[in-house]
C-alpha cells in the first residue's frame, strides 16, 4: 500500500503533539484538585472557587488535545480502510458511518428485532463476480429489572455484536436453508431439522431447511469442514442463512472490525489485523466456492 510511511509520519507528530497537550493539561488539572482539596478542608469559598476553574480549564484542555487525536484518527481510517479495500476488491463504496439496512438483516429471521441498534463501517464490493455488503453491528434489548424496593427500572443490553456479511448471487433459490449456532433463535414455520453425517458438526450447529434435499444439496461435506474452519477462527456464534439469492453470515463475537488506532503503527505488520478482516471476507467466496456455477443462472 502507497503513502504507509507518510501516514506513520503524521501519526508519530499527532502522538506527540497529544502527548504535549495531554502534560500541559495535567500542569493545571492536578494543580487544581489539590487546591480544592485544600479548600474543601479548610472550608475557604475563594481557595475552592479557584481550584475549581483550575479543574474546569485542565479538562477542557485535555478534551481538546482528545478531539484533535480523534480527528486524525478518523481521517488516517477512511483513507487506509478505502485503499486497502480497493486493493483487494473491484466496485467498492466505503461509508464507516453507515450499515445494511435493518430490514435486509431481519428478513432473515435469524436475529431478533433490536430495541436499539448502532452499524458502522459499512462497504459493498465485488469478488469474482461475486457481490456482498457487510457492516458492524450493535444489537441491544430493552431489559426490565427490579431492585430490592421494588421500584422498576430499564437497561439495554447488547445481545448482538460483530459483523454482518451479505453475498448476492445470480441465482435466486426457492428454498431456504439456516444453519444456526447456539443462542440463535428463529421461527420454525416451513423448515425442518436435519443432521448431517459430521457428529462434529451437529454438535456445533442445528441445521434447519425447507426441505431436507435441499439441506443436503447445499451443505456438502467440504461445506461442512469450511464451515467449521471459520466457527474455530472466531469466539461466539455464527449463523448463516441461505435464502432467495443471498447468503447471510452473522458473527457475533463482540469485535469491532476494521479498527486503526492512531497508537498502533501504520506499517503492513501494524495493520495485519485489518488486512486479515478484509481478506476473510474473499476467503469465504473462495473457500465456499460461492462464484461457481452451482450461484448462477
Amino acid at each position: 500500500m502507497k503513502n504507509l510511511e507518510n501516514l506513520e509520519k503524521k501519526r508519530l507528530e499527532a502522538v506527540e503533539k497529544l502527548s504535549k497537550e495531554r502534560k500541559r493539561s495535567l500542569l493545571i488539572l492536578l494543580p487544581g484538585i489539590v487546591v480544592v482539596a485544600i479548600g474543601l478542608a479548610t472550608e475557604i469559598a475563594p481557595i475552592i472557587f479557584i481550584g475549581f476553574i483550575a479543574v474546569i480549564i485542565g479538562i477542557i484542555l485535555l478534551s481538546v488535545a482528545y478531539a484533535h487525536i480523534n480527528a486524525f484518527s478518523k481521517s488516517v481510517k477512511k483513507n487506509i480502510i478505502q485503499a486497502l479495500l480497493k486493493d483487494a476488491y473491484e466496485d467498492v463504496s466505503y461509508n464507516e458511518h453507515a450499515g445494511i439496512p435493518l430490514n435486509q438483516i431481519l428478513k432473515t429471521d435469524v436475529v431478533k428485532r433490536p430495541d436499539r441498534y448502532t452499524m458502522e463501517d459499512y462497504f459493498t464490493a465485488t469478488y469474482h463476480g461475486v457481490t456482498f455488503e457487510t457492516s458492524d453491528l450493535d444489537f441491544k434489548e430493552r431489559v426490565q429489572h427490579r431492585d430490592s424496593k421494588g421500584h422498576t427500572y430499564y437497561t439495554y443490553e447488547t445481545y448482538f455484536k460483530g459483523r454482518w456479511i451479505t453475498y448476492k448471487f445470480e441465482k435466486e433459490f426457492k428454498e431456504g436453508l439456516k444453519i444456526i449456532e447456539s443462542r440463535f433463535g428463529f421461527n420454525k414455520r416451513g423448515y425442518e431439522k436435519f443432521d448431517t453425517e459430521s457428529i462434529a458438526f451437529n454438535k456445533k450447529f442445528t441445521i434447519y431447511a425447507t426441505s431436507k434435499e435441499y439441506g443436503f444439496y447445499q451443505i456438502t461435506s467440504s461445506m461442512i469442514e469450511k464451515l467449521l474452519k471459520l466457527e474455530n477462527m472466531h469466539k461466539g456464534q455464527i449463523v448463516y442463512c441461505f435464502i432467495g439469492n443471498e447468503l447471510h453470515i452473522g458473527i457475533n463475537d463482540r469485535k469491532d472490525y476494521l479498527e486503526v488506532s492512531y497508537r498502533q503503527p501504520i506499517t503492513e505488520e501494524g495493520l495485519k489485523p485489518v488486512i486479515d478482516d478484509i481478506e476473510m471476507i474473499a476467503a469465504i467466496i473462495n473457500e465456499f466456492r460461492l462464484d461457481s456455477h452451482k450461484f448462477k443462472n
